[in-house]
């Protein structure tokens, strides 16, 4: 059994690609309970069903090495707002969860802290970033972008959009969270620097952030917030095979 103290954070990252759905399903379909088994049944192409198989699989298999509870046996509820946490019932010591993809990259953060929120984007495809910006930036992250050369736009717009996400989803509010409520600012010395509107009513200084390095075309941001223990080490885990693990090194860009 692993254990996870109040001052870390746990990464799960899982490939799609490297896995077979078919396998997939005759192994871990029986996993799902009859909530998960419905929307399973509900998506029509395969690639759909196969990441949702494999994201399940990946949260009750991971919840389950920190506890003797089974992976079957794992019960969850969601807010208003689509967060899923764990069955109150279920909770030995406090154990939460969040849980992201896009592409094949799936990735899962586990801790101790109730506000818990990851989020991994592919930063490879072209968008209309000054745009998308305009609407969901503060006025400052705008015009920082907007000074950056044309080249390291798409760069810092996938930073700010995954910082962004991350503390949305640990808020567990959704986007009933105004995206421009939350400003980021890039320091010197790999640091970060946010900000929150009046409105929101929360802290910066109860916050931290990171932006992780996935050694890929994507960008990975986690946000925790803490009561009295500040988060002080991160460890990674990749899962390669049908519940067979590794250990992976964690290298933070900024924090």
């Amino acid at each position: 059994m692993l254990t996870l103290d109040k001052s870390e954070i746990h990464l799960w990252y899982a490939d799609q690609s490297e896995f077979n759905g078919k396998e997939l399903e005759s192994l871990f379909l029986h996993w799902l309970d009859s909530g998960e088994y419905d929307r399973y049944q509900r998506y029509y192409f395969d690639r759909h069903r196969d990441r949702l198989l494999l994201t399940r699989m990946l949260i009750r298999s991971v919840l389950s090495r920190y506890s003797d509870v089974a992976p079957t046996s794992w019960r969850f509820h969601e807010n208003p707002h689509g967060k899923p946490t764990i069955d109150p019932a279920q909770q030995n010591y406090p154990l939460y969860f969040n849980i992201s993809h896009s592409g094949d990259r799936i990735v899962l953060a586990t801790g101790r802290h109730d506000f818990l929120g990851v989020d991994i984007e592919c930063n490879d495809k072209s968008r209309r970033i000054l745009q998308i910006a305009n609407r969901y930036f503060s006025k400052d992250e705008l015009e920082a972008l907007q000074v950056l050369p044309a080249t390291q736009q798409l760069t810092r717009f996938y930073d700010l959009w995954t910082l962004k996400e991350a503390y949305i989803k640990a808020r567990g509010l959704g986007l009933s969270i105004p995206l421009r409520r939350c400003s980021f600012d890039f320091l010197a010395h790999q640091r970060l620097s946010v900000g929150f509107d009046s409105e929101l009513a929360d802290d910066p200084a109860s916050w931290q952030f990171w932006q992780i390095d996935t050694k890929g075309s994507f960008t990975l941001s986690l946000a925790s917030k803490f009561e009295k223990q500040k988060i002080t080490k991160l460890r990674a885990y990749r899962l390669y095979e049908s519940e067979k693990w590794e250990s992976v090194d964690v290298s933070v860009l900024r924090y």
